[in-house]
């Protein structure tokens, strides 16, 4: 099977201005990879704030105009690249009209587009590369659990043979609401009909992850989980998705860049493995769900006593009492015992969260009374 190493030429990354993009740069070259890392605007805001913070990594080129609904745009960077990392995604917070301007402005059909079309160019450029033998894509548990998981019941584990789709009402799967699943899914097996389709030139394979939280490496990356955090940490309220306590399934982002790491360098048919070549990141270090305003407040104040945290809402917009219970169960099985994937413990994640924000100046602690 074709594995990477940092010896077989340049590796490209997409999605580089994001969180888990950034991350997967920094990995890789810790680990002696030349990367072309992958921006679609080095000029705009987060362009900027990217380009700044990778200009100060070793071996990184930052091509720019990569975008995922340019046919041709990642040609160029793909061309003599062993491996491609395709971090890439259009998330429901950025597909506003102004955050994906070649975008239709609908948020549905902007999201299941940036996956769907978008991962279509990046297969186009794979193929027109010559050399790119591996693609390594970041879905999401939201291709394996989706809008299944209040439905199934107490106890249960998702493993890589779960599909979000399985069992689902198809006028159901197709609204707005599931856009983000579907594009998943859907660009999961149009990725491995590809790698099906090029002869054995290339292969694919797949991470899907939880929530994705961890140490900020510049501004540009704050958004969803890492803010609410971080909102929890500077006393002010969760704004996204909602300000009411939740649950959130946390995966370290540097467990995660890890796993893409390994998963490209690994020599096995992966689609020989149980579940295919996909890989479940979720649960981590024994936690398979966090109760936002209890539990990751808990481990907040453990760690930074003096801080007057935020309060999420115990009840409902209607004024009832929360009763939301997580009963799946969630760990890494196969990423560990396939990959050699490590998971570090929960705590270490949010503390990370955090610190980070506090160093870049993205909150500003406000303190207890009795501190």
């Amino acid at each position: 099977m074709p594995a990477i190493s940092p010896l077989d030429g340049p590796v490209a990354v997409t999605g580089c201005s994001g969180f888990t993009g950034g991350h997967m740069v920094r990995e890789l070259v810790i680990h002696g990879y030349e990367v072309r890392a992958c921006i679609r605007d080095a000029s705009s805001w987060r362009g900027k704030d990217c380009v700044d913070y990778l200009s100060r990594l070793p071996r990184v080129e930052i091509v720019d105009g990569c975008d995922l609904f340019t046919a041709g745009s990642y040609d160029d960077a793909f061309k003599g690249c062993a491996g491609v990392f395709h971090v890439a995604a259009v998330l429901g917070n950025s597909a506003d009209g102004k955050s994906q301007p070649l975008g239709t402005g609908d948020v549905s059909q902007d999201v299941y587009d940036g996956g769907m079309v978008g991962t279509q160019n990046v297969i186009d450029a794979i193929n027109a590369s010559g050399s790119v033998a591996r693609i390594v894509y970041t879905s999401s548990m939201a291709a394996v659990s989706g809008a299944k998981g209040a439905t199934m019941p107490k106890g249960y584990e998702w493993t890589e043979t779960d599909w979000a789709s399985d069992g689902v009402d198809p006028e159901r799967w197709q609204g707005p609401r599931n856009s983000y699943a579907r594009s998943k899914v859907d660009t999961e097996h149009l990725i491995n009909r590809a790698a099906d389709s090029s002869g054995g030139r290339w292969d694919a394979i797949t991470m899907n992850p939880a929530m994705i939280c961890g140490p900020i490496l510049f501004k540009a990356q704050v958004g969803q989980w890492i803010e609410q955090i971080g909102r929890l940490a500077g006393g002010l309220d969760p704004t996204w998705p909602s300000r009411y306590d939740m649950y959130y399934n946390i995966i370290d982002v540097r467990d995660l860049v890890k796993a893409h790491r390994l998963a490209a360098e690994s020599p096995m048919d992966h689609r020989a493995t149980d579940g295919g070549p996909r890989y479940v990141m979720h649960g981590t270090g024994g936690r398979s769900a966090i109760r936002f305003g209890t539990e990751l407040a808990g481990i907040i104040h453990e760690y930074f006593p003096s801080y007057a945290l935020g309060k999420p809402a115990t009840v409902t917009s209607h004024g009832e009492p929360i009763t939301v219970v997580s009963n799946m169960v969630n760990d890494c099985k196969k990423a560990k015992e396939v990959l050699g994937a490590t998971i570090r413990p929960v705590e270490d994640t949010i503390r990370a969260v955090v610190e980070t924000s506090v160093e870049l100046g993205i909150i500003d602690p406000k303190l207890t009374q009795s501190a």
